[in-house]
This record gives C-alpha cells, sequence and structure tokens, in this order.
C-alpha cells in the first residue's frame, strides 16, 4: 500500500491510497467465494468455486466490486493510522482507478479533530444557582391535576345544554372559502368546556348548543398558528354536537385522599410537595449544566470546526427527534409538516446548536484530559453489569449493553459525567 498526503486546509486531510493488486488478492477470494454461495457453478458446491471459475461466471469487475467495499475500509484505516490522524465523522471516498488486474486507487477525505487553542478557565468562571422553593399554590395546581384526571364523564339529560362544565362530543369541519381545510376535519372531537381548545374559538362557538344540533360559525387563527397559510386568517367551522357530557368531578376533601390510597388530605398535599420538590431539584440540576457548559464553550477558542463533525451532529440531533416523535405513536413525516418545514430546514435551523454541541464535547475531552479525570474499567465493568441485569429475560439487549461498542461508549458517558461533577463543584456558586 502506498500513501500520498496533500494538507487541504487546517482541519482536512485528503489520502490517496494505492493498493497492489497483490494486496487484493484475499479480498477477491472472499469475495469469489461470497458471489459463490447464491448461485450454482458447474462442478463446484455452492460456497466451493475458485476465484477462476467464479470470473468466468460473473465476469472480473463483478467481484473486483463485491471486494472493493471491506479493502477499502481495511486500507483507508491503515493509512490514517500510517499518517497518524485523528479523523471525525466518516470519510469522503472517491474510487480514482479500479480496473481488473490493476492496482486499486482511492482518495479519502477526512476532517480533522479541532484542536482547542485556549481552554476557558473554569477555576474563575461561575454561575449562580437558583434557590426556589415549591409554592403552595403549585401543590394546589397538582391536587386539582389528579383530581380532574378522576373526574367521571356522565352522559347528560337530552336537551341539556353545553355550558361552562361540560364535556361535548362533536363532529368538526373546518373551511376556508368553502374549500375543506387539509386536517381540518375531526369525528368525536372532545370540547371541554372548562378548558382552551386547539383552535380558538371552538369552545365559544359551541356553548348553548344541544345534543343533535348543527351550526356554523367563524373562528380565528392565531397570528403564531404553526401553520402559516392559516395563522391570523378567519375560517368557517361547521359543527354537529353529538353527545352532552356532565363532568362528576370529585370533591378535594379528606375522603378524596382516601379513595387513592392516602390516609389524608395533608399527607397527598406532602406526597406531591415532595415529588415536586424532586423535579425541581433536577430541572434546576440541567439548567446549571447547559448554562455551566455554554459559557465555558464560549470562553473557550477552538480551531475551525470542521462541516462534518458539524454535520454529524445534526443526524443524530435529527435522530433523537424522530425517534422521539416515533415513541410518543407519531410520524416524523407529520410532524414535520405541523412545524412547517422541511428536514434541510429543519437542520439549518439547528446548525448553530450543533456546532456548540460540538465544542461541549471538545471542552469536556479537554477538562478530562488537563485534570486526568477518566472513568475506571471497574467502574463501567459495574455499569454494564448492572444494566445487563435488567435484560434477564432478553438475551438479544443484554448481548448488546456486552459488547466491547457499547462498553466504550459508556466508558466515554461515564468519564463525560465526572468531569459534569467536577465543574459543578468549580463552577456553581450558591445564590
Amino acid at each position: 500500500m502506498n500513501v500520498k498526503r496533500e494538507d487541504i486546509s487546517k482541519n482536512e486531510v485528503k489520502l490517496t491510497i494505492t493498493v497492489t493488486n497483490e494486496e487484493m488478492q484475499p479480498f477477491l477470494l472472499t469475495a469469489a467465494t461470497h458471489i459463490s454461495e447464491g448461485m450454482e457453478i458447474d462442478g463446484f458446491r455452492k460456497g466451493k468455486a475458485t476465484l477462476d471459475a467464479v470470473i468466468n461466471q460473473v465476469g472480473e469487475m463483478k467481484v473486483l466490486e463485491e471486494a472493493l467495499e471491506p479493502a477499502v475500509s481495511l486500507y483507508y484505516v491503515q493509512a490514517a493510522d500510517k499518517e497518524d490522524l485523528n479523523g471525525v465523522g466518516m470519510p469522503k471516498i472517491d474510487i480514482e482507478k479500479m480496473v481488473p488486474g490493476n492496482d486499486l486507487v482511492f482518495t479519502a477525505v477526512i476532517a480533522l479533530m479541532p484542536a482547542i487553542t485556549k481552554l476557558g478557565d473554569y477555576k474563575k468562571l461561575s454561575i449562580k444557582s437558583a434557590g426556589k422553593k415549591v409554592e403552595e399554590k403549585e401543590v394546589d395546581k397538582a391536587v386539582e391535576e389528579i383530581a380532574r384526571m378522576q373526574t367521571k364523564e356522565v352522559r347528560a339529560d337530552k336537551g341539556t345544554v353545553l355550558g361552562d362544565d361540560e364535556l361535548g362530543v362533536i363532529d368538526l369541519m373546518l373551511k376556508k372559502d368553502n374549500v375543506p381545510l387539509e386536517g381540518g376535519q375531526a369525528q368525536g372531537f372532545k370540547v371541554y368546556m372548562a378548558q382552551d381548545t386547539v383552535v380558538p374559538g371552538i369552545k365559544e362557538g359551541v356553548k348553548g348548543m344541544k345534543e343533535g344540533e348543527e351550526k356554523t360559525f367563524k373562528v380565528t387563527f392565531p397570528e403564531d398558528h404553526y401553520q402559516k397559510n392559516l395563522a391570523g386568517n378567519e375560517v368557517d367551522a361547521e359543527v354537529k354536537v353529538n353527545e352532552v357530557f356532565k363532568l362528576d368531578k370529585p370533591e378535594i376533601n379528606e375522603e378524596f385522599a382516601k379513595s387513592i390510597g392516602l390516609e389524608s388530605l395533608e399527607e397527598l398535599k406532602t406526597k406531591l410537595r415532595e415529588n415536586l420538590e424532586k423535579e425541581q431539584i433536577e430541572e434546576e440540576k440541567n439548567r446549571q449544566e447547559r448554562e455551566m457548559l455554554e459559557l465555558l464553550s464560549n470562553k473557550t477558542k477552538f480551531e475551525d470546526i470542521p462541516e462534518a463533525l458539524v454535520n454529524d451532529e445534526l443526524d443524530k440531533m435529527v435522530h433523537e427527534l424522530e425517534h422521539s416523535v416515533e415513541r410518543q405513536g407519531g410520524k416524523f413525516v407529520d410532524y414535520l409538516q405541523q412545524i412547517s418545514k422541511t428536514p434541510k430546514e429543519l437542520r439549518e435551523s439547528w446548525k448553530d446548536q450543533a456546532e456548540l454541541r460540538v465544542k461541549v464535547a471538545l471542552v469536556l475531552r479537554e477538562v478530562a484530559k488537563v485534570e486526568e479525570i477518566e472513568a475506571t474499567d471497574d467502574d463501567v465493568t459495574e455499569e454494564i453489569t448492572k444494566q445487563a441485569s435488567f435484560y434477564q429475560d432478553n438475551e438479544a439487549q443484554k448481548e448488546q449493553v456486552e459488547t466491547a461498542q457499547y462498553r466504550e461508549y459508556m466508558k466515554h458517558r461515564m468519564r463525560n459525567q465526572k468531569v459534569i461533577a467536577f465543574l459543578r463543584e468549580k463552577m456553581v456558586k450558591q445564590a
């Protein structure tokens, strides 16, 4: 293998890699075996044909194409190691010469890990903690929410009108200029008269209606509505009331507390207060972490951040959002339609955030290096053993957390957690 290096910029290197025909032979043999496993070749059992027999059957180029990916992968890694390159992301590979019986020549453009030229002084930088206490009105609101969840929907007598406290089940059709809006139809749509509706004006329009009544009225979409073509526009709402329900909300008293398994209303409030305090502590912890790492990143000087590194981070962010939407039962394509963005526009809007995430990762790595912070093998083994114990009935998941790749990921994550804990001690000042 011959390697020629060209420094394109401070953070990009181009390698021209030549692999001799002799070095390609093992890959060609493996490729031939793989091809012969899926076809009949006279005189040979499947997977046992010789290289020459496979070439006679499918041609030299087909075998070379099959051998290309593993050969390029191996020799790219060897070339990068030879040049001592600390690459990030996937390299851009181009095949320059691929002719049967000749040397293989390909190029790899590699984005280099940017260096930190001056690390922010985390021993002098600081942020303030926000000492916040749970207010009684927050506890009362939580109690009200539990009562709301315990509310029973009781079918109202025929002739009951929708007032301020009822529930109406309606069929809804939204039209603009007499044309139905896309996504503006709903059957069995619930309108809780004591709550705000998705489209302002629906609740007010159905107030006073009875079961079986139909009505058309106008509603106006808010100026900041996510669908720009509807924002601030007036549309027609065609409504039919199918059912009216009375809401039997429990009275908040001692009996209510006992009905959900507690001794008293005071015990319920105490437990809710404790839960709210835990939530506030966790929220404050996350806020401190974001503010602390953003401050340190902004006070740190970096070499130019490669676009490839930012694009990799954008890929992760989009994947995280897509997974989150699907986990909640939605479709990512529908979500993009709701926010009126194309995948390209979404990525563009996140570019600054992605670059910040890259800088934070570089800062964490640098602080770990300076302070000699690392997750030990024992730390990692203990955590992986703990996680594997949760998957005793899921062998595939158990095997995944025990792989070398997952171990490396966990070691990296645990090191970052230690660095964040270290920075918290240095930078967070009590209010």
